[in-house]
């Protein structure tokens, strides 16, 4: 069955430039711009430099298409780069590739397909003539007569030609009207520029509008752009009319990733050295923005994602969200969605490439598909017997598929025995009551049945379809068992044995900690080994983004400072972890009381300093997240130090604090803007903004030795409850009482105080404590150890106080602590920071790290 849905205008824009100026002159004014085509039907005159849009002309948007969805009727889906269409199978037909496009399909009409559909069509031409300088109509000329849009005193004028296609679909046996859509695209009849003699690289995203042009000999990121709606079009202008400029779809994460590793200066400096190649997986990516649906080809990389094979049935738990309307500049990531429509749902995501229909037209026409997969240039597509393993969680109700990314020869000898070992994987699943089951039968006293479904292992029983994470070279953690217990169960291949028994040794020697993940024991079969350790109920990074399953809020400055415990733990054994991040500090189930608490975690990537050493060589490359990774461990000529960690965990607290930011930007930028210590703090709360940007600051200090360590961090004020605040202004208002003004105490604790105490610290105080101050004794606004008097004495005689004064101050010691520092929020860094000289004291060396 069909759809029947209100006729809709179908167009098509073609383009062919035409101008009254001499060819110099032309050359000389457009020779640098660039031409996007959006998906809402804008086109973009941009500078190819800098990437500043010069201006935009606004059309009508490249596709319109029905929005409804019925189950058991067919309906299309078009491609806004070329008018290329997929039809909607029935049931578990999946998706189709039709091979004819709209215009080829307006050209051949009046026609009928095999199916008994028909199709009409018609075309219109117009020609738009464009301020090159402003970008705005002149005046339209078309098979009606001219019109005028506004007047101009332009010199130069760019005629803009557009064919506007219309396509309608009818059922032969009813007449029925059965399914129309709206298509406009940018193309021209010039011939495409030659990629080999251009001198960038666009990448752009399938679901968004971000695009990234790229120097095509260095490799350098040239600008970056968010046009609020997907590319499907570039051209450069020449005096022949326009020309299409080739560029590249990626998924959002990709086009993340990949630009991420171009800002690597090694990274890239190694690219272009040895010319490694980067397999990406083609895909057909189905997304939706206000007028409709689309589909558009796009690349993914090795990270997991989530793709539909062919085949698939109507519900698919990966899709975009809805790009926002023109004016919001809010970027849209890709998240896991389908859409509802009446009674069924749209297959929203990423699908493996499509099989071609096998619908024909009647009479015979010469119809050919002249669409390709679009490859990034010196990239080998991903040959068919390479397909990557498909892993299906049942929980999640979607597919994972590892894509390979090869960056050096060596890798790629690896990955062809990891894709091996994977196919081994599936034949372990399909046979895990049978062959796998018997290699743990000594153990299997120790249960009184294995689950169905379950693996058992030695010791260890867990589900190969209760996936709770995955990591780099093939490894998997599932959901297990160790003797009864709830356990996670990390599975490597062969390759990895060796980093498995490395991290087994760190767990053992480490483990004992309180904030250090548990390690219960390790097994192998003839495949795997496996790593039994404590089961966590979410990391950090999902409880930043609201993805755990905690409902209540914790204290996220009590989760911090238990993740720096067990930094500090590792960093005692000479354990350089290198990979933390907010995916490697879990949080652990709650207890009896509900309480939770943070733990170190992934040791896969950890360093053991040799005795007597402070530091190792770079020699085994460099290690962590790219985005977390410390400027020192990209440059060979530097050792690593616990200083790596350090600079990572300063990442963490302020992804924490802000909820989900980082401070060396957007991942497209990040690393490029670490290795230039370029950060920006000014997304913290302003809350203790002063304490948080402190401990921050010293976190991310370029040079590793100025970095506070694990242990000092323990002991920095951020993590001060207000009762150890108040006992520390006690402490220095008592050390300082019989200084003189010439004292090294009093000088650094007066230095820049003017700034602390904003001049006067007695104007901005409550009239209540300025009028019971004067009755005892005479307070210098301008200095700070006055103003730290005036908290002693008032707290020491707190309960002598009028009413009126104790309500004002609020109760000891939160409020009354909160009443000063919310009105002086720099007064508790900078005298913690000054009475650094007194830290060898006995009583101030319970507030600092002394090594």
């Amino acid at each position: 069955m069909w759809k029947i849905s209100t006729t809709i205008l179908l167009f098509c824009l073609q383009i062919t430039v035409l101008t009254p100026v001499c060819e110099a002159n032309f050359l000389s004014i457009h020779d640098s711009l660039l031409f996007v085509s959006t998906l809402d039907g804008t086109l973009h005159a941009v500078s190819k430099t800098t990437g500043k849009t010069q201006w935009t002309l606004q059309e009508e948007p490249v596709i319109k298409v029905p929005v409804e969805v019925t189950a058991g009727k067919l309906s299309f889906l078009p491609d806004p780069k070329d008018g290329s269409l997929y039809a909607l199978g029935d049931g578990m037909n999946g998706i189709k590739k039709l091979p004819f496009t709209i215009p080829q399909l307006v050209s051949a009409s009046p026609c009928k397909s095999n199916e008994g559909i028909l199709y009409t069509g018609h075309k219109k031409d117009v020609w738009i003539a464009v301020d090159p300088v402003t970008g705005e109509k002149i005046r339209t000329l078309s098979m009606d007569g001219t019109q005028k849009v506004c007047p101009s005193d332009a010199e130069n004028v760019i005629y803009i030609g557009r064919s506007e296609y219309t396509i309608t679909m009818f059922d032969s046996k009813t007449g029925h009207k059965r399914w129309n859509a709206t298509f406009t695209d940018y193309s021209t009849n010039v011939a495409n520029k030659d990629s080999k003699d251009y001198d960038y690289k666009h990448l752009s995203s399938s679901s968004n509008g971000m695009s990234v042009t790229l120097d095509s000999k260095s490799g350098e990121i040239k600008w970056l752009n968010n046009y609020n709606s997907p590319v499907v079009a570039m051209y450069s202008l020449s005096p022949d009319g326009l020309q299409k400029i080739p560029f590249y779809t990626f998924a959002p994460e990709t086009l993340e990733h990949l630009t991420g590793k171009l800002t690597s200066r090694l990274w890239k400096e190694k690219f272009l050295k040895h010319g490694d190649q980067e397999v990406f997986y083609p895909t057909l990516y189905v997304g939706e923005y206000e007028h409709g649906f689309y589909a558009l080809g796009s690349l993914v990389d090795e990270t997991t994602v989530a793709v539909a094979p062919k085949n698939q049935g109507p519900l698919l738990l990966e899709g975009p969200k809805l790009p926002p309307k023109k004016g919001n500049s809010r970027e849209e990531t890709s998240t896991a969605s389908t859409k509802r429509r009446e009674h069924s749902y749209m297959m929203l995501g990423h699908h493996e490439i499509p099989e071609e229909s096998s619908n024909k037209m009647s009479p015979a026409l010469a119809i050919t598909d002249k669409s390709n997969n679009v490859i990034f240039p010196n990239i080998d597509p991903v040959p068919e017997p390479m397909k990557p393993n498909i892993t299906t969680t049942a929980d999640q109700g979607y597919q994972y598929i590892d894509v390979k990314v090869r960056t050096e020869q060596s890798i790629k000898i690896l990955l062809q025995k990891q894709l091996e070992a994977q196919k081994l994987m599936s034949q372990e699943q399909k046979s895990a009551q049978t062959s796998i089951h018997k290699s743990g039968s000594s153990s299997s006293d120790l249960y009184d049945a294995v689950p169905d479904g379950h693996v058992q292992v030695g010791k260890i029983v867990y589900n190969p379809k209760a996936v709770l994470g995955h990591g780099c070279e093939g490894t998997f953690v599932y959901k297990g068992r160790f003797e009864n217990r709830p356990c996670a169960v990390k599975r490597l291949l062969p390759e990895c044995f060796t980093f498995a028994d490395r991290e087994v040794e760190l767990l053992r020697e480490s483990d004992q900690h309180a904030h250090v993940i548990r390690y219960f024991c390790m097994e192998s079969d003839n495949q795997f080994r496996y790593i039994a350790l404590e089961l966590c109920g979410a990391t950090l990074q999902d409880y930043v983004e609201g993805k755990s399953q905690y409902s209540r809020t914790f204290d996220s400055l009590q989760l911090l400072h238990q993740a720096a415990s067990g930094i500090a733990h590792l960093h005692s054994l000479g354990i350089v972890h290198r990979d933390i991040k907010p995916h490697n500090v879990l949080i652990s189930q709650p207890d009896t009381g509900g309480n939770v608490k943070a733990l170190i975690s992934d040791f896969g990537l950890c360093k053991k300093l040799s005795a007597g050493r402070i530091s190792f060589s770079r020699r085994s490359g460099a290690a962590g997240t790219e985005g977390w990774i410390a400027p020192e461990m990209l440059d060979e000529d530097k050792r690593t130090t616990c200083a790596v960690d350090m600079f990572s965990f300063g990442c963490v607290i302020y992804y924490v604090l802000t909820r989900g930011k980082h401070p060396f930007g957007d991942s497209l930028r990040r690393q490029s803007n670490i290795l230039e210590g370029d950060y920006s703090l000014q997304s913290l709360p302003m809350t203790d903004f002063y304490v948080r940007r402190d401990l921050i600051d010293r976190l991310l200090c370029f040079e590793p030795s100025k970095r506070l360590c694990a242990k000092a961090v323990l002991k920095h004020p951020l993590f001060w409850s207000r009762e150890r605040q108040m006992a520390f202004f006690q402490d220095v208002s008592d050390r300082i009482e019989k200084e003189t003004v010439d004292s090294e105490v009093l000088i650094c604790l007066e230095e820049k105080g003017l700034e602390v105490v904003k001049f006067d610290w007695r104007k901005h105080i409550s009239e209540e404590l300025q009028n019971d101050l004067r009755k005892f004794r005479t307070y210098k606004g301008e200095n700070i150890r006055d103003l730290l008097r005036a908290m002693r004495n008032k707290k020491h005689h707190y309960r002598e106080l009028p009413e009126d004064l104790k309500r004002s101050l609020g109760a000891i010691p939160d409020q009354f602590v909160q009443y000063f520092t919310s009105r002086f929020p720099k007064l508790l860094i900078h005298t913690y920071n000054a009475l650094r000289c007194c830290q060898y004291e006995r009583v101030f060396q319970q507030y600092y790290y002394i090594e």
